[in-house]
């Protein structure tokens, strides 16, 4: 979907699972590339490697990961979902011989901004590459609410995830949604 200079949302929810790492990192890459966006494609897939691979670590054992995506003139968000772990994603100044604790170090060094948010039990990590989003955060973030009422990220044992919003089952946007307005950027 593209409306006023912004493309998509578009995602993929997919089981939590270390063996799709690159998927995400193919995807993302691709997505990025094909849609012209500003944004260094490999960029885009490292950060979004980086938070699938700490919503697999901190998220809760068994569960779905969505990972999604917003395009605009100036930029992208890379948004990373997981059924919500009992830790909040934080920076962290790891010791040299420590082998982990240096995900969100990255995304911080290469995005322009980035946060986390619940909604609802869902630890949401998102990160904007190139120009931040200009967006009000109740736009910045009704497709998603939208899409976590229909799209459990829980284990529920009952096969594979479904791939959303980009290929494979689709989830039926609201008749009534219109993308977030996102300012002209200057």
């Amino acid at each position: 979907m593209i409306r006023h200079g912004w493309r998509g949302p578009g995602w993929r929810v997919l089981d939590g699972h270390p063996e799709h790492g690159k998927t995400v990192r193919d995807w993302i890459s691709r997505v990025v590339t094909s849609h012209d966006c500003p944004v260094d494609p490999d960029d885009a897939a490292l950060v979004a490697t980086e938070l699938f691979a700490n919503a697999l670590m901190h998220g809760p054992a068994g569960g779905r990961v969505l990972v999604g995506y917003c395009l605009w003139i100036g930029g992208a968000r890379i948004v990373v979902c997981d059924g919500g772990g009992a830790t909040r994603p934080r920076l962290r100044d790891p010791a040299a011989i420590d082998e982990g604790g240096r995900g969100l170090c990255v995304v911080d060094s290469i995005s322009a901004q980035w946060g986390s948010i619940r909604l609802g039990q869902a630890q949401v990590v998102w990160c904007d590459l190139g120009q931040p989003l200009d967006a009000a955060a109740d736009d910045a973030w009704t497709w998603l609410a939208w899409l976590l009422t229909a799209v459990p990220l829980t284990a529920t044992g009952t096969g594979p995830a479904p791939m959303c919003g980009a290929a494979g089952r689709r989830v039926r946007w609201p008749s009534h949604h219109v993308a977030p307005t996102v300012r002209a950027i200057r």
